[in-house]
């Protein structure tokens, strides 16, 4: 694969990890969940039913870039913190929140990078657009299709069934690596139930929809920086200035996303943290395509084609 050219000495520099700052983007990140999350449980103990609503969409907005689009990504990568042990916990706390599988994505997330849009191998993303504009409803409010989703691949992986060539080829039948996932699968499963249990024995019913239920909520604008990344790209290309693609966003929302934003630059040196990645870019920039700033020029390259 082709990376823009770049000394050792500033490659070393960027690579640094930096553990206040990480701390304090975590924090703030919890943090503004806590926030919402507080203002969703007096607004709806004040029966206040109007306002619970805009709040639980704010939460859940935000909620969503726990995952794989956002903190969970770089957790994976091993960059937010200098201890691998603190990373990997992490990794797995917010996988649990958001409904997928670290084992699983582990494996098919280092597959990613390494056959990056290769069509028959890379099974993790598609260049292809889908209908997530035209039927934008869908992601804006209740992402109902989602949790059936989530809810089949787990039910099916904590019954030993992993499906799809790459599942199947990666966690094959009697391995270890089923076998982690199959328990993982399982483990998710009971302390979700069990926390939505809890939740309503309490009497606090909206927990469930601020715990249980909240990455599936509002889930449209982290799907469409997820789409991003590489819709209407070129696939089986070996440049990864042809099949990624690199986002300007304003900084609020670069906060959330975890600068995954600077998709190219992430594709050639993962073991860049977050935090150096508009750094690494600006290094670069001369050997890189330019990027439209903002989200909604950028909208044209995940449209469905017209028929």
């Amino acid at each position: 694969m082709y990376r823009s050219p770049i000394s050792r000495p500033l490659l070393k520099a960027l690579t640094t990890k930096r553990n206040l700052e990480s701390t304090w983007r975590v924090g703030l990140h919890v943090g503004i969940l806590l926030l919402t999350g507080t203002a969703a449980i007096w607004a709806s103990n004040a029966g206040l039913w109007l306002l619970v609503l805009p709040i639980l969409m704010l939460h859940g907005m935000v909620f969503t870039f726990l995952g794989y689009a956002g903190l969970g990504h770089e957790l994976h990568h091993g960059t937010v913190f200098t201890s691998p042990t603190l990373n990997k916990v992490l990794f797995h706390a917010v996988s649990f929140l958001t409904w997928s599988n670290p084992v699983y994505f582990r494996a098919s997330h280092t597959h990613h990078h390494k056959h990056t849009l290769e069509a028959g191998s890379d099974f993790e993303v598609s260049p292809k657009p889908y209908p997530l504009l035209e039927a934008w409803w869908r992601y804006a409010f209740v992402d109902v299709d989602a949790f059936k989703r989530a809810w089949m691949i787990f039910s099916q992986n904590a019954q030993g069934t992993v499906r799809g060539p790459f599942g199947e080829s990666a966690f094959a039948k009697g391995s270890r690596a089923r076998q982690a996932l199959v328990n993982t699968a399982r483990i998710h499963l009971a302390l979700h139930l069990a926390l939505a249990l809890g939740f309503l024995a309490l009497g606090q019913p909206v927990l469930v929809l601020l715990v249980t239920f909240a990455n599936f909520i509002c889930t449209l604008p982290n799907r469409v920086l997820a789409k991003l990344q590489h819709s209407n790209m070129n696939a089986n290309s070996s440049d990864y200035r042809e099949n990624s693609r690199t986002v300007v966003l304003p900084g609020w929302l670069a906060f959330l996303y975890w600068n995954m934003n600077y998709h190219i630059e992430h594709h050639m040196y993962p073991s860049v943290p977050y935090c150096n990645l508009p750094a690494l870019r600006n290094a670069i920039a001369h050997d890189l395509p330019a990027s439209t700033p903002g989200v909604l020029p950028n909208l044209e390259h995940i449209r469905m084609p017209k028929a």
